[in-house]
């Protein structure tokens, strides 16, 4: 068996390599140096990474592609050298052949500007961003970890997630003073967008009539944003739950009596239920 992988950093974005793919297809020949005059396993692997490297935006550009054996670099072109280097016996046939070919060399050469740059804003705009030049708004929401219940410990969490850059200022008040006390965070975490999300927790016993406010700032903000939630007395959480539990029980009621009528304009007879 023989897998053919290509993998491109994401600081590159998604732009796919033609010329990468038919250079890999050229090194799995029977005659290949890497089988040529000995064993060669029957299952082996062969990639290619292919990196671009900036340097104060794109004032400075390196284009970077390994060629992999088996798990072993063995040869690799640097756009900075502008030729392919072996790095092992097995890479030194393959290398020089491919310097011998200058349409290989060329396109080499031309994904500096042709991918790298082209890329640099399409493909992943936040790696690249100066600080100001991109910001996203976090989103802030506030509940209670378990249904609360006064003069019950509990805690309160204060979720703020697709933000961008990660540098944020989270803080808990109670009824208009700073909490410091019993206030815990997950820290930064890093989202599959290049975005930020955090929480911040905050140890609480609610009196009836308490208003905890999570006052989140961000560069993205013209003023910070607060989010707020009252402590309500347990008749109130009980008079919600049996409220929605009513709505629910005569939405079954309002859908089996719709049923029933549609069956009887049909001629069928109803079920008993």
């Amino acid at each position: 068996m023989i897998l053919l992988s290509r993998f491109l950093s994401s600081r590159m974005g998604s732009g796919w390599v033609p010329w990468l793919v038919a250079l890999l297809v050229n090194l799995i020949r029977l005659d290949s140096s890497m089988t040529q005059g000995r064993d060669s396993p029957e299952d082996f692997v062969i990639q290619a990474k292919a990196d671009c490297y900036f340097t104060n935006g794109t004032e400075k550009v390196q284009f970077v592609v390994r060629f992999i054996f088996n798990l072993e670099e063995y040869a690799r072109f640097d756009s900075d050298l502008g030729i392919f280097v072996a790095l092992t016996e097995l890479g030194k046939p393959d290398a020089e052949r491919w310097n011998n070919r200058p349409d290989i060399l060329e396109r080499s050469r031309a994904s500096v500007d042709a991918l790298c740059r082209h890329n640099y804003k399409l493909g992943a705009p936040f790696t690249v961003a100066r600080k100001g030049e991109v910001e996203v708004q976090p989103e802030v929401t506030v509940y209670p970890e378990t249904t609360p219940f006064l003069q019950h410990h509990n805690l309160l969490l204060c979720s703020v997630t697709g933000f961008y850059p990660g540098d944020i200022k989270i803080k808990w008040f109670r009824n208009g003073l700073e909490e410091r006390a019993g206030v815990m965070s997950t820290g930064l975490i890093r989202n599959g967008d290049w975005t930020f999300q955090t929480m911040v927790m905050l140890e609480m016993t609610p009196e009836l009539g308490d208003v905890y406010t999570c006052l989140v700032d961000h560069p993205s903000l013209l003023s910070p944003v607060s989010v707020e939630w009252r402590a309500q007395s347990e008749y109130s959480w009980r008079k919600m739950l049996s409220g929605v539990a009513a709505f629910l029980l005569g939405l079954i009621f309002l859908l089996v009596g719709i049923f029933i009528h549609l069956r009887a304009r049909k001629g069928l007879p109803p079920q008993t239920y």
